[in-house]
């Protein structure tokens, strides 16, 4: 899900390794040719995984070496990540959860159509999806009427309350389908991540708590179950007034910044990004402007990136492109990142703004009320 006028950004978080068991993928597509190319891309911890095979007689395989399921990609001919290409192209692909059993994928046509028998998570997954059919629909159907009014519309304050107010209702019920599919399979992976994707959201965490309860001490064990308790005090250590949590991570020199020790007796806002995530790219302009206007008066930035190692060479390109001259920190762990689950990030673009004694005084600021407080704080 992509929200629409706040969180940009949306995706179910895999995990990393935990123990090591066998995965086998068995597929046959009856339209594919002798040599055509397959990709297999996903995650493992702070480690993207590309593997390649090429097909024979309609059919192709992949085998390796994974516990928990982690959502993957299969791509025909070439991978995305690494090729350059021009827009519109139309990749044969399908997504899927990838988890330690002998998997069959069949389909007469295409990647895009494949059916996916004896896999546990992607059963499950396809009734999760559901679930959320109609509320993905509707948040459709939502976007696209926004996206059809003026800018002189979408600056009127009751048109933009009223998007606010649908919105907010429309991922209400979204987050209400996980919480109840994750209580219903609390001994499931998938469902784990359901659990993981309300637990920092507001106004469930009691909730999601009473969920976690439920999960089996094994999955409790994985690191996506040790992440949720931390989720699950989020939006309390990072409500008004609390001091900030507090992090520690590099910049892409290797060198290691502390956020308690960065740029003290100033304000600062911390930025969550990504180098892939569009609407924190068109944000980034604004940024540049408020860091030059006040950097002289008491106030910086320090940027943090849900890119992956993957993607460290698309971070650095973006860092110079947006003329990013403040401190960028990351963990390339994506969704992962330490800082992140620390402060319930669900989605990007996000920021914290901080007082010079480190506690949280502003949070979300973009476009004009961003200027307009730190105009009030620097007294313009």
């Amino acid at each position: 899900m992509i929200r629409f006028l706040f969180i940009s950004v949306f995706v179910f978080i895999s995990g990393n390794v935990f123990a090591q068991h066998s995965y086998q993928i068995s597929g046959k597509v009856n339209a594919l040719k002798d040599g055509d190319k397959i990709f297999l891309i996903y995650n493992l911890g702070d480690q993207q995984i590309v593997d390649s095979t090429l097909v024979k007689k309609s059919e192709f395989e992949f085998r390796g070496e994974l516990d928990v399921p982690v959502l993957a990609s299969l791509f025909l001919h070439d991978n995305p990540y690494a090729t350059k290409t021009t827009g519109g192209r139309n990749w044969d692909y399908v997504r899927f959860y990838l988890e330690p059993v002998l998997m069959n994928m069949q389909a007469p046509d295409s990647l895009k159509h494949v059916r996916i028998t004896n896999s546990p998570s992607n059963k499950l997954y396809k009734e999760l999806q559901a679930l959320l059919k109609d509320n993905d629909r509707n948040y459709s159907d939502f976007v696209k009427a926004a996206q059809k009014l003026s800018p002189d519309q979408m600056k009127d304050k009751a048109v933009f309350d009223s998007l606010v107010a649908i919105e907010n209702e429309l991922l209400h019920q979204s987050y209400e389908i996980h919480l109840a599919f994750a209580d219903q399979h609390p001994d499931a992976y998938v469902a784990l991540i359901s659990l993981d994707h309300v637990a920092a959201q507001k106004g469930m965490s009691e909730r999601a708590g009473k969920v976690y309860g439920k999960v089996s001490p094994e999955l409790k064990s994985t690191p996506l179950g040790k992440s949720i308790p931390i989720k699950l005090v989020a939006l309390e250590r990072t409500a008004m007034g609390a001091i900030a949590p507090d992090f520690e991570q590099r910049t892409p020199e290797g060198k290691l910044i502390k956020l308690s020790s960065y740029n003290q007796k100033k304000y600062v806002l911390v930025d969550f990004w990504a180098s892939w995530c569009g609407p924190c790219r068109e944000e980034n302009p604004n940024l540049t402007k408020v860091y030059e206007r006040y950097k002289n008066k008491g106030f910086t930035i320090l940027g943090v990136s849900l890119d992956t190692p993957g993607q460290k060479k698309a971070w650095l390109k973006a860092i110079e492109k947006d003329g990013l001259v403040w401190t960028q920190v990351s963990d390339l762990k994506g969704w992962d990142n330490e800082a992140a689950k620390m402060y319930g990030i669900r989605g990007i673009p996000a920021n914290f703004l901080l007082d010079p004694s480190g506690k949280i005084i502003a949070k979300d600021l973009r476009g004009d009320k961003l200027h307009e407080e730190l105009k009030r704080i620097f007294k313009e």
